[in-house]
């Protein structure tokens, strides 16, 4: 029974991490909160399973925990929920990019919270996300292409990432 409910407890914070790396640059504070969670549910876990095995002779229901840990682990290293949320988004993204209308407002776009939309250039957009964690984050519709692809070089200088198509995944460092 209590490997069912630490199971419970790790796939909870494991759907945390997982939702936290839907922007485009992982949502450091929800990640950082669940990944301790993870920490002190991992000691829990090793408890259990030592207690389990020596009391009861049963160690099955305790791999479920890091068979979801791992999962989660690979899904995030492929970047899955990006891309994932990328998909779903790219229709109403593309919708208002068309119009790019400068706002300074929230709100939803596609699984999106954007904070600021802002014109880059002739035909450009850009679209700053909730995420990260010093640095300004988000995706950029440019049909003419990227100025730079790679990490910003200093401070105020965005660094771009080809997504698909005409979109990019951009990083503001300050």
């Amino acid at each position: 029974m209590s490997a069912v409910v630490l199971s419970a407890l790790v796939a909870v914070a494991c759907g945390v991490i997982l939702w936290a790396s839907v922007p485009p640059v992982v949502d450091f504070p929800f990640a950082a909160l669940a990944g301790s969670a993870l920490l002190v549910l991992g000691v829990v876990w090793v408890t259990l399973t030592l207690i389990g095995w020596f009391r009861y002779r049963t160690w099955r229901a305790s791999v479920i925990a890091p068979a979801v840990v791992v999962c989660t682990a690979g899904l995030v290293m492929v970047d899955a929920p990006f891309r994932l949320g990328f998909q779903l988004s790219r229709g109403a993204l593309t919708s208002a990019a068309a119009e790019c209308s400068v706002s300074y407002d929230d709100r939803r776009i596609g699984v999106y919270d954007v904070w600021t939309t802002n014109r880059n250039g002739d035909d450009g957009c850009l679209f700053y996300i909730r995420g990260g964690l010093i640095d300004s984050v988000g995706l950029a519709y440019m049909p003419s292409g990227a100025p730079y692809l790679g990490k910003p070089r200093h401070d105020g200088d965005i660094g771009y990432e080809h997504l698909a198509g005409d979109w990019y995944r951009f990083v503001k460092q300050f």
